[in-house]
C-alpha cells in the first residue's frame, strides 16, 4: 500500500511541474510581440543613414519613441518606401534616385536607377533592437542606422 502512495505522490508532483512549465510557456507566447520581418522593419524604420565613422547613438525620447543621431551627419540616406521599392540620395536630397530591392537568404540586392543601372548585392545583418543595418561587400562593411520619424 505504501508503494502505491509514493507512486501517486510522485506522479502528482511531476504532473504539477509539467503543468507549471506549460502554463509558463503559454503566458510567454501570448504576451510576446510578434516578430517583424526584416523587409517590414526596413520600411517602417524610416530613413537609413550611412554611419560615416563619426558614431551613431540611439536616443530614447520621453514618450518611449527612439531616434538615432549621428555625429557629423551623412549625405547618404536610403529610404525603403515599400516592399521592393525605395529611394536614395548621396547629396542630402539634392538628387533622389529610385531603387528596387529584395531580401533572400541573408542577402540584399539593390538595383539603382542612377545615370545607368547599378546592380549590387550584399550580405546583410539587421539588428532591430539597435536600429542598425550592416552590409558586407567582400571585406568592405557599410553600417546604416535607422532614423525614425
Amino acid at each position: 500500500m505504501e508503494k502505491k502512495r509514493i507512486v501517486s505522490i510522485v506522479s502528482l508532483v511531476v504532473g504539477l511541474v509539467v503543468l507549471a512549465v506549460g502554463a509558463t510557456f503559454l503566458v510567454l507566447k501570448l504576451t510576446s510581440k510578434p516578430p517583424v520581418a526584416d523587409g517590414e522593419y526596413l520600411v517602417a524604420a524610416g530613413n537609413w543613414v550611412l554611419d560615416s565613422g563619426g558614431g551613431c547613438e540611439m536616443l530614447i525620447q520621453s514618450d518611449g519613441a527612439s531616434d538615432t543621431e549621428c555625429e557629423g551627419g551623412s549625405d547618404v540616406i536610403w529610404r525603403f518606401t515599400e516592399i521592393g521599392k525605395g529611394t536614395l540620395t548621396t547629396n542630402n536630397h539634392l538628387n533622389d534616385y529610385d531603387f528596387a530591392w529584395a531580401l533572400k537568404d541573408g542577402r540584399i540586392t539593390i538595383q539603382t536607377d542612377w545615370l545607368y543601372k547599378l546592380n549590387n548585392e550584399y550580405e546583410y545583418t539587421l539588428n532591430q533592437g539597435e536600429g542598425a543595418l550592416i552590409l558586407l561587400d567582400g571585406d568592405t562593411e557599410y553600417r546604416f542606422v535607422a532614423q525614425t520619424e
